[in-house]
């Protein structure tokens, strides 16, 4: 994305863990990755809302509001 996507950045942290799931894991690990990111910004009271776009990977939306903690509401 830092290559293809024009005013992206995605730190090599996250490019490192994202690699390190593995084969067939990914999605799972963007998930909570995901998950985790929402949790942080609602905790630290950073902004009001996200807008989740899991093109082509609309069912997995109340899997990342569950992993943010926010249980699909």
């Amino acid at each position: 994305m830092n290559e293809n996507v024009p005013g992206i950045f995605v730190p090599q942290k996250l490019i490192d863990e994202m690699a390190a799931a593995g084969k067939g894991k990914a999605l799972e690990k963007g998930v909570e990755i995901a998950g985790r990111m929402i949790k942080q910004l609602k905790q630290e009271n950073i902004c009001d809302g996200v807008h989740i776009m899991a093109i082509g990977k609309e069912a997995v939306i109340p899997d990342i509001l569950s992993a943010a903690g926010l249980n699909g509401s």
